[in-house]
């Protein structure tokens, strides 16, 4: 009897000793990676390569929430119209570029597999110190670039250069908002760094200047018609006062497009619209912004509707972002 409980015991030390031991992070708090001092992302998979790509999404998480959230407090951004659709987007790209340079600094730090033929487990980690160092060094720098903007906004005499240091202001600070954002995520005590600089208040700048600014559109080429329309239309759109009578600033306006052509039964029209933004009695070119466009139609009297049309939208969608993004001299920008 006493062989047969040795025995038994021998098998179940062998047993115990062939379980896997479970790492502390797969399901818990581990404790080398305290979540005082990192950011934890977790991922399971069957292939180490997509357990490591899913830690790092599962980490990003924690980013992407927060900025989703942060977003309805750029509402107001958003109310001056249609136009300003452009800056916005702009926006979130900035603050998506840092939201992924910042995940750039996520390490894969542990890989373990239970068994054989068994799933990986990844833990990925993101050191909240040196994180929140580079956030506080790009927060730093973006109260430094609107402290700039709004000092050439106040120097110069020409109103698009104004404008568009205002608007360089908002920006900044839209963006520092967001950033904020971020750092008080990786922050462990929630905190960020405190702004001197109102949202609101700039945005009240940046929209006296913009009721400010009449412009004079001015064709000197329109090979489809309407194009001083068009320009009209988008200036009105975008809350840019538009006179018939000469004003201090032109927009010139020149819309170029090849010859109607035929293929497989579809008629094609290519072309490039290109606006220009001077001063009237000097002469000075703010800056020169081209969009390029190709439409098609099986009916060649819709075409240079169609043209139009996807012109018109595009200008009521990006012309104020493109006149208030000038003032650097007379540089072409194309889309």
């Amino acid at each position: 009897m006493r062989q047969i409980t040795i025995l038994i015991c021998l098998l179940l030390m062998g047993a115990c000793a062939k379980a896997p031991v479970v790492p502390d992070w797969i399901a818990g708090n581990p404790v080398e990676y305290t979540s005082n001092r990192y950011l934890l992302g977790r991922g399971q998979a069957s292939s180490v390569g997509l357990a490591r790509d899913r830690s790092r999404a599962d980490l990003a998480k924690i980013f992407s929430v927060q900025i989703h959230e942060q977003s309805t407090d750029e509402l107001f951004w958003e109310q001056g119209g249609e136009g300003l659709q452009g800056l916005q987007t702009s926006i979130s790209r900035n603050i998506q570029t840092q939201t992924n340079r910042l995940i750039e600094g996520v390490q894969i730090a542990e890989t373990w597999r239970a068994e054989e033929g068994g799933d990986y487990h990844v833990l990925a980690v993101l050191d909240r110190h040196k994180a929140g160092n580079r956030l506080r060094a790009r927060i730093n720098q973006l109260d430094a670039d609107t402290a700039g903007s709004i000092n050439r906004a106040r120097r110069e005499a020409a109103l698009p250069d104004q404008i568009s240091a205002a608007r360089n202001a908002l920006e900044s600070q839209l963006t520092r908002h967001q950033e904020q954002a971020l750092l008080t995520i990786v922050d462990v005590t929630g905190t960020g760094i405190n702004t001197k600089y109102q949202l609101a208040d700039l945005k009240n700048d940046f929209d006296q200047l913009l009721g400010r600014w009449e412009i004079t559109p001015e064709m000197v080429q329109d090979d489809l018609g309407g194009g001083w329309d068009l320009l009209a239309g988008a200036l009105g759109n975008v809350g840019i006062l538009h006179r018939e009578e000469l004003a201090d600033y032109l927009l010139v306006g020149e819309l170029v497009s090849e010859e109607l052509t035929t293929a497989d039964g579809w008629y094609w029209r290519r072309g490039v619209f290109t606006v220009s933004l001077q001063d009237r009695n000097s002469r000075r070119i703010f800056g020169t912004h081209q969009w390029f466009f190709k439409t098609s139609s099986r009916q060649a009297e819709m075409v240079d509707i169609r043209a139009r049309s996807n012109l018109a939208a595009v200008l009521d969608r990006e012309l104020l972002e493109v006149l208030t993004s000038f003032g650097q001299g007379g540089e072409i920008k194309a889309n």
